[in-house]
């Protein structure tokens, strides 16, 4: 990280989920801090603590509200000795459900995915078109924020926006501060164009040239970067597009759109698994196992996880696998995501009757195949991925899934990791894993079972791939590696400033000659 250029910096991120919650104690009455969930929050808080920076997010119920009121709109983190500040966008509770449940998920959610069936969803009625204007006001409320931060900023500003809850902010900034140098990082997958004219026309049209008011663009992998480059020829003909720099220029604009593999801070990573409170979660972990061999899965219960057809992978392969009975263990640690939105709750749901109707088949009165855990328990997740034989990452598609990073820095078991070509990570990890379609259960089965067969000299030499690759592009690279593109972007203006001045100089000279 180049602390000289952060030196005259003030950094500012947003995000809808922020990297706190507040909650009250329901014994004591008391406010409590709690770290946010997420991919986000975890690569975003260290740098933030480093640079003392704010964290723009939206406020998530009546304790969020009630902070930010007590804190005239800053609220310190921690709140004794802080080491940044959270600034809370409050907003009704119907406009945000428009705004987040009605929109942004799982509308854009589904479609960066590809998640949708097109014969019968999206349908973009009223309904739809009404959560479009929530959207819109929201974003507006980011942009103000933001750019009243900048106002007042007596450094120079960064803003670093990110993914696809606040696509309309960068254009409303840009409106209030032409000159600021802002980012914006999409954490998941950007589809195809086809699939992204699922929207309607102007939202597609405004999304986009939004989006590209940015100086920076970042997205996890080539794949994503050349899904974007195409869909901004398709709808945006007038933008001039460099298919091998990945720069943009659109009205009279220039976006640096690059690819940031996001990563883990592996020393933090590991001196928190040899930390008193995972250490004393091995001992839960040894109970829990036995003498099995154990499979594991940590994800939010969302659809794009594939979560129900890496169950279905299990059932497979203890079927034509039956000498594993009783002798492997599959234990999975998932929390419950996006329950205020219908198919998320079914398939919620369907997790648990699959793995009902699997421990209902197999079980004997001294083995249960799967073990499923539902609760938020980040010391408990970090003695599983330490001790795990098998790491099953399975999704469909994901932006880069952290988890398969974090397994294979922290596994102390020479573990296989079964890895989806639907991954981010995929593009860095797939000479470290066993790698599997998601779609394809036999192939996951017998992906299983020679994960667990393998010798001990292979099983080495993949997690030695894994952390090598883990180990050059680390989360520090990915912030650094997207400051310097921004510093890139500063130079440039300095020198155009200065070729004007210069060439401002040349013609008042010609004139007075």
């Amino acid at each position: 990280m180049n602390s000289e250029f952060l030196q005259d910096k003030e950094i500012i991120v947003a995000s809808n989920r922020g990297p706190v919650v507040f909650k009250k104690d329901d014994s004591t009455g008391k406010i409590e801090l709690i770290r946010g969930a997420g991919g986000i929050v975890g690569s975003m808080i260290p740098f933030l603590e480093k640079t003392h920076g704010t964290w723009v997010s939206s406020a998530i119920g009546e304790c969020d509200h009630h902070m930010d009121n007590e804190y005239n709109g800053k609220v310190p983190v921690p709140l004794e000795n802080p080491e940044y500040y959270v600034q809370f966008i409050k907003t009704e509770e119907d406009v945000y459900n428009r705004f987040n449940g009605k929109f942004a998920n799982p509308l854009l959610w589904f479609i960066h995915h590809s998640m949708w069936f097109s014969p019968y969803s999206p349908c973009a009625d009223d309904e739809l078109h009404q959560a479009w204007d929530s959207y819109q006001y929201v974003n507006s409320m980011f942009a103000e924020a933001i750019s009243d931060d900048v106002s007042k900023s007596e450094k120079t500003p960064i803003v670093m926006l990110q993914d696809y809850h606040i696509y309309l902010t960068p254009k409303l900034i840009r409106k209030q501060h032409p000159d600021v140098i802002m980012s914006q990082f999409v954490h998941i997958p950007f589809p195809s164009p086809e699939i992204f004219q699922q929207l309607p026309n102007h939202m597609q049209t405004e999304i986009l040239s939004s989006i590209l008011t940015n100086n920076v663009l970042g997205f996890h992998i080539r794949r994503y970067m050349n899904n974007f480059l195409q869909t901004i020829k398709l709808i945006l003909p007038d933008a001039s597009v460099d298919d091998v720099s990945g720069d943009i220029l659109y009205k009279g604009h220039v976006c640096h759109v690059r690819t940031y593999p996001i990563s883990i801070d592996v020393e933090t990573l590991i001196k928190h698994g040899q930390s008193p409170n995972v250490i004393s979660k091995e001992a839960e972990v040894d109970e829990m196992i036995g003498d099995c061999k154990l499979i594991y899965r940590t994800d939010r219960a969302d659809l794009s996880k594939n979560i129900i057809r890496g169950f279905q992978a299990y059932d497979m392969f203890l079927e034509k696998y039956p000498d594993w009975k009783g002798k492997v263990k599959f234990v999975a640690t998932l929390m419950p995501s996006r329950q205020d939105i219908k198919i998320y709750r079914e398939y919620t749901d369907n997790i648990k009757k699959i793995v009902r109707e699997i421990n209902e088949k197999y079980a004997t009165p001294d083995w249960e195949p799967i073990k499923y855990i539902c609760r938020g328990d980040y010391d408990l997740v970090v003695a599983l991925l330490k001790r795990y034989d098998v790491l099953m990452v399975n999704p469909i598609l994901d932006g880069m899934n952290i988890v398969a990073k974090e397994g294979s820095i922290l596994n102390e078991n020479n573990g296989v990791l079964v890895l989806s070509t639907g991954a981010g990570c995929y593009e860095e990890l797939k000479d470290g894993a066993i790698c599997i379609n998601p779609y394809d259960l036999r192939q996951t089965a017998e992906s299983i079972d020679m994960a667990l067969l393998m010798d001990e000299t292979s099983k080495v030499e993949l997690l030695s791939k894994a952390k090598a690759t883990i180990g050059r592009n680390d989360l520090s690279k990915w912030v650094t590696d997207q400051l310097n593109d921004m510093e890139m972007v500063i130079l440039e203006k300095q020198k155009l400033k200065s070729k004007k001045g210069e060439e401002a100089i040349r013609m008042n000279k010609i004139r007075m000659n």
